[in-house]
């Protein structure tokens, strides 16, 4: 079975995203108390250099710097783009193809349109060659501007899209050492490393930093990784003092007050709370935005009228996600799931719910597809891994179902307990399909015997209905056993899963077909 979606805890770790984007999105902007040093990324010289030789290699460099450091709209590098384009005999096939893409769109070449961009463009949202050559650019770059920061964060980020964890994290300590004062790459490796679960070595670069005393923005991710480590946060009461201090912006305090205010919740203090939250409403980016609405949606409803709440801050997709999808507006949630993993290509969650969310329209081969693409980053994920093999099975492809699922039991990383409980229930629905009954029937048995807690109360309904759909299928005499079990889940109301419902619902609709079927006529 799949977990369609994961009610995980959510903390404002920061979005992590190119430098170019991070800038347009005023993340970097002065928070009106210490200034935060940004690195020098002219490509003045580059240019001057190009203009006075007009030669391959000049042209190539210039490229090359437009690329990591954000200038690919610059005229000055189209020019040098077209003169390259012109010497297509001359040039290596990545000079040529780096070319191509600035001139095709005004738009960063690497990035595509994502606040446009649906379920039809996903795929190619997502040119994992294109990405390939820019680490080519990246690695010539930093092999010629060692000290350049920023471009070892950009190479980190693209090679975690790839999915490539040790240059990774090589690539952005390198970026650390060389600037550890400086807010988007300390930001950026702290979503790196809590990416990869390296949340001591997150929490060590914040904690220890004198800048986090001022920076509201850093100040923030400390609290949050500090929370997701069990840890109490020194910072605090600091970052209460600066909310309250009205010298600083709205927009550059709305993560920190956002932060204090999950921690104030979590401890207890709903008016705090909901100060806090109010506070970081006034001026929101996409990140306060997403764990408001996650707040609303698993902790407390009431906390915050949801109808204060405007979604129309830039990339906001995660918001919108999750507000559309509670909302039962469906295809709108698919359609800014996509656009929130076109933005964040290396995170796991809005592949997990875009799947999820196919499969409640009905579309397994979307479903299957979002899961694919997701392998680029995460090829080994057992929970992904196990979402193929189930929508794979009951499209009765039993073959390559279980070809995934055993590269989910042998190579499969990240298993926690909930997905080594769809693994084994996943199990049960491939015997099934293969009409080994009695195995199949032990191994739902098992996962709905491990899913007893009140903890595990979601997953235990999805248990059981999935099974209970096995049975009808089969048309076994557990039927009507089964179908006590499933007699016991509650109707669900409007704060329950709509993946139960409509699996609930799918259930009671085959079992009144089998039983007009069985019954005798009169």
């Amino acid at each position: 079975m799949a977990v369609i979606i994961e009610r995980k805890e959510r903390r404002l770790i920061p979005n992590w995203r190119t430098f170019s984007t991070t800038i347009s999105l005023g993340e970097l902007d002065s928070s009106l108390i210490s200034p935060i040093a940004k690195p020098d990324l002219s490509i003045e010289d580059y240019i001057e250099d190009f203009y006075e030789n007009e030669t391959i290699p000049f042209a190539a460099d210039l490229i090359s710097a437009a690329v990591v450091n954000g200038f690919t709209d610059n005229e000055n590098v189209k020019n040098a783009a077209k003169f390259i384009l012109d010497r297509q005999n001359q040039v290596t096939q990545t000079q040529y193809d780096i070319s191509k893409n600035i001139l095709s769109t005004n738009e960063n070449s690497f990035e595509c349109s994502i606040d446009k961009i649906t379920i039809k463009e996903l795929e190619s949202c997502l040119p994992e060659q294109e990405y390939r050559l820019r680490i080519q650019q990246l690695k010539k770059h930093v092999i010629d501007f060692q000290h350049n920061s920023i471009a070892w964060v950009e190479l980190s980020r693209c090679y975690s899209i790839l999915g490539q964890e040790k240059q990774a994290i090589k690539s952005m300590k390198i970026a650390v050492q060389l600037a550890p004062n400086n807010r988007f790459v300390l930001r950026c490796a702290v979503r790196l490393f809590s990416h990869y679960d390296e949340l001591e070595l997150a929490h060590d670069i914040l904690r220890k930093n004198n800048i986090t005393n001022f920076d509201p923005w850093l100040m923030s991710a400390e609290i949050s990784v500090a929370n997701l480590r069990g840890r109490n946060s020194r910072f605090i009461k600091k970052g209460i003092d600066l909310v309250n201090s009205k010298k600083l912006s709205p927009f550059s305090i709305t993560e920190l007050a956002s932060s204090i205010g999950t921690i104030e919740l979590l401890s207890g203090n709903r008016k705090k709370s909901r100060k806090m939250f109010g506070k970081s409403l006034v001026e929101p980016n996409d990140n306060s935005l997403a764990q408001i609405k996650w707040v609303l949606n698993n902790k407390d409803k009431s906390l915050i009228d949801d109808e204060q709440i405007n979604l129309q801050t830039k990339h906001s997709f995660e918001a919108k996600a999750i507000s559309n999808f509670y909302d039962k507006k469906l295809i709108d949630a698919l359609n800014n799931t996509c656009q929130w993993f076109c933005d964040m290509p290396f995170s796991k969650r809005p592949v997990i719910m875009g799947s999820g969310i196919a499969d409640i329209l009905d579309n397994r081969s979307l479903s299957i597809e979002f899961l694919k693409l997701g392998l680029m980053a995460h090829a080994n994920d057992a929970q992904m891994l196990n979402n193929i093999a189930y929508y794979l099975a009951l499209d009765n492809n039993t073959r390559d179902a279980l070809s995934y699922l055993e590269k989910a039991k042998t190579q499969g990383t990240s298993k926690t307990k909930v997905v080594n409980i769809c693994l084994t229930a996943t199990d049960g629905l491939i015997c099934f399909r293969k009409n080994k009954y009695e195995e199949g029937r032990n191994k739902y048995l098992k996962a709905i015997e491990q899913t007893t807690s009140k903890n595990d109360e979601y997953l235990h309904r999805i248990a059981i209905l999935n099974y209970a759909r096995e049975e009808i299928l089969a048309k076994t005499d557990k039927i009507e056993s089964v179908m006590q079990l499933v007699d016991k889940i509650p109707e669900l109301d409007e704060d329950n899963h709509i993946s139960i419902k409509k699996l609930k619902s799918e259930v009671t609709e085959l079992y009144k077909e089998h039983k007009q079927k069985t019954s005798p006529h009169i």
